[in-house]
């Protein structure tokens, strides 16, 4: 069996965090390596656990989801990134992609939707 895709978890508020870690967990090819509650938190995680994929919320203090998702481009650039945010908004989504991110996911419909765009991510869809 293949290993599963190791994952980096980036959210302020715990809550979310730990039901998006109970999500992820659940599933057998997916696992939650590590867990920052801001941009600067998870950059410095990601360098110490290597994580195939980041999961990214947009607003975040000290550095922004976008903001450490370029630094992590930049410095990892195998890895993948998948934002989850409550903002239905264009010109995030747009800055999403230009900063190198395979995929936006809603808070709202993320136990639905979250787990296929980590699988699709990982397939670079």
């Amino acid at each position: 069996m293949p290993q599963p895709t190791r994952i980096l978890l980036a959210d302020d508020h715990a809550l979310i965090r730990r039901g998006v870690r109970l999500i992820l967990d659940g599933e057998p090819d997916l696992t939650v390596v590590a867990e920052a509650a801001d941009g600067a938190e998870a950059v410095d995680r990601a360098r110490a656990t290597g994580p195939d994929l980041a999961v990214l919320d947009i607003a975040m203090p000290r550095l922004t989801g976008l903001q450490a998702a370029r630094e992590l481009t930049r410095t990892l650039p195998g890895l993948r990134i998948l934002f989850l945010t409550m903002y239905d908004n264009e010109q995030y989504f747009f800055e999403a992609l230009r900063v190198g991110a395979a995929g936006y996911v809603l808070k709202s419909v993320a136990d639905r939707d979250l787990v296929e765009a980590c699988r699709a991510a990982m397939r670079d869809e």
